[in-house]
């Protein structure tokens, strides 16, 4: 076993970086002409567009944000590049003149300006935008309602942000404490004393399952009025699956006076019958200006739901009924391969139905994932085994029936391991065959996964072989994986019989009639399973 899920939050932490990275190669790469050398003491920034105006604009971000940087790299020289919005560079330096290098070419420009005029710049800047967010910051002390405190904590932040000033304005003018920092400290403080908590439970949900987060605060109190988010995502799973990258569904909702917040599933068919996660939080990283710090903010509040959507449960476990009665199980007269550990007897079975396929790895990991569990069959790590279709492999018997399990508890129906005689019934199709689509050996019609099939040399996706079906529809029933049961023939402690064959054995282990006992611990490769659902006699 090997752990199979990381933590949502560890994209979070890897986007980060990736920004990070991004960030501090942008500020050694910007658009330069090769005819300007530049001066000790100035910023420069440059600018080249389609007009004039775009030009311009270009050259004087370029400007703002080289300085800024330049001015933060003096107490971390490893920063990022800082970006301010379009609005934060109008208002700066608004007396600059542009250069032209080639007079005659208005689409390409720069603008310079010495370190000392921008530091005097930059202070007046500061001063202004301090004193517009000091009444603001004075008023979280004031404010009673945990929303609204938020709401003007978010605004302040974003503000930063937008300015650039995040890691550059301090709360006082002559002090070392950044603005930031100060709010931050505030925020933590608060959400420290919040709880979240989503209405559905982790597991399988569909059409009728209704989403809603519940904020509260330490002592039970609801909390009303608060903005939160709420992001649906496909997670990263350590099988490899055959859909495209679903992009995440984000959106924002208010709760109300209980502290509730109902949250649409999104539309479309990207996330029907999908391994989905729910992250809900604060709303503090919503802004495209939205920091790092910001983002660790909502990371600190957020809470997931690991789910798996059907909509349709009764097509996501397709069955066959098998009707209650008396059945002859073993070898048929026409096998002259079966032994004698395979005579023929005659069994009374009740009513069930059996699943069509055998559970794949998307079923399973679909499992594992809603039980938040942290560990997986090691061939999950495994490109040989481990895709969306192919049967699960690697798994015990226990393992098996922990999964059964966990089905019925999901969705009331009572499913387990059927015994090797419900197993053999259903495989049969009240027929009298010698495999499950007749007598032919599987090398005839291309019938099964089975070693030297000629085209897999591994588990092959469930019902690639349609020619294998046997009556009643039933895929897979001889080769690709052998197949658990509740059954120790021979009565062997410690050992379960396991029907079918698989893809690493030949065409005679492929019969009906055939089995094998092996080790109930066993987790070998070639071993799966399917399960089966009791049925209510409604007479």
């Amino acid at each position: 076993m090997y752990k199979v899920f990381g933590k949502s939050q560890s994209k979070f932490f890897a986007a980060m970086l990736c920004i990070a990275i991004a960030g501090t190669a942008q500020a050694f790469s910007k658009p330069k002409s090769e005819s300007v050398k530049e001066e000790a003491g100035y910023y420069y920034g440059y600018g080249k567009g389609a007009t004039n105006e775009e030009a311009l604009a270009l050259a004087k971000k370029d400007l703002v944000e080289t300085a800024l940087t330049a001015t933060l790299r003096q107490k971390n020289s490893k920063a990022a590049r800082i970006t301010a919005s379009d609005a934060s560079v109008a208002e700066r330096l608004v007396n600059i003149k542009p250069t032209y290098p080639n007079s005659k070419n208005l689409l390409n420009v720069y603008y310079r300006v010495s370190v000392k005029d921008w530091e005097k710049d930059a202070k007046a800047f500061d001063e202004k935008l301090r004193a517009s967010l000091m009444p603001r910051y004075d008023s979280l002390s004031r404010q009673g309602a945990v929303a609204a405190k938020i709401e003007t904590a978010v605004g302040i932040l974003n503000e930063l942000a937008a300015n650039g000033e995040t890691e550059l304005l301090t709360l006082q003018a002559d002090g070392t404490e950044l603005f930031s920092r100060k709010i931050e400290s505030v925020c933590q403080s608060i959400l420290n004393n919040l709880q979240f908590t989503i209405s559905a439970k982790n597991g399988i949900v569909g059409p009728d399952t209704e989403f809603t987060v519940n904020v509260s605060d330490n002592t039970g109190a609801a909390v009303p009025n608060l903005s939160v988010k709420a992001v649906w995502e496909i997670p990263d799973l350590a099988i490899s699956t055959t859909t495209e990258e679903i992009p995440e569904v984000v959106s924002l909702v208010k709760t109300n006076g209980s502290g509730n917040a109902k949250i649409d599933y999104p539309v479309g068919e990207g996330f029907l019958n999908k391994i989905v996660c729910l992250t809900v939080s604060t709303a503090f990283s919503m802004s495209d200006a939205a920091t790092t710090e910001m983002r660790k903010l909502d990371a600190l509040s957020a809470v997931e739901g690991h789910y798996v959507y059907y909509d349709n449960l009764e097509a996501a476990y397709k069955s066959v009924t098998v009707e209650a009665g008396e059945y002859k199980t073993g070898a048929v007269a026409q096998d002259r391969r079966a032994g004698i550990k395979e005579k023929e007897r005659t069994v009374e079975l009740s009513s069930f139905a059996i699943d069509v396929y055998p559970v794949t790895n998307m079923q399973y990991a679909a499992y594992l994932y809603t039980i938040d569990a942290d560990f997986a069959p090691e061939y999950f790590n495994n490109d040989d085994y481990n895709h969306d279709k192919q049967p699960v492999v690697g798994i015990t018997a226990a393992d098996a029936e922990a999964y059964a399990q966990w089905l019925s508890e999901q969705t009331g129906w009572n499913f387990r391991l059927p015994t090797d005689d419900e197993w053999e019934v259903a495989a049969r199709a009240d027929t009298e065959n010698i495999y499950p689509w007749g007598d032919d050996v599987p090398s005839k019609s291309k019938s099964a996964n089975y070693k030297g099939n000629g085209t897999f040399k591994t588990p092959s996706p469930v019902g690639s072989f349609d020619n294998g079906n046997n009556a009643w529809g039933l895929v897979d029933m001889a080769g690709n994986v052998w197949e658990w049961t509740a059954t120790s023939r021979e009565a062997q402690e410690g050992f379960r019989t396991v029907k079918g064959g698989s893809w690493m054995d030949g065409p005679v282990d492929l019969r009906i009639s055939n089995y094998k006992n092996i080790d109930a611990e066993s987790n070998g490769p070639d071993v799966g399973f399917r399960l089966v659902k009791e049925v209510i006699d409604e007479n």
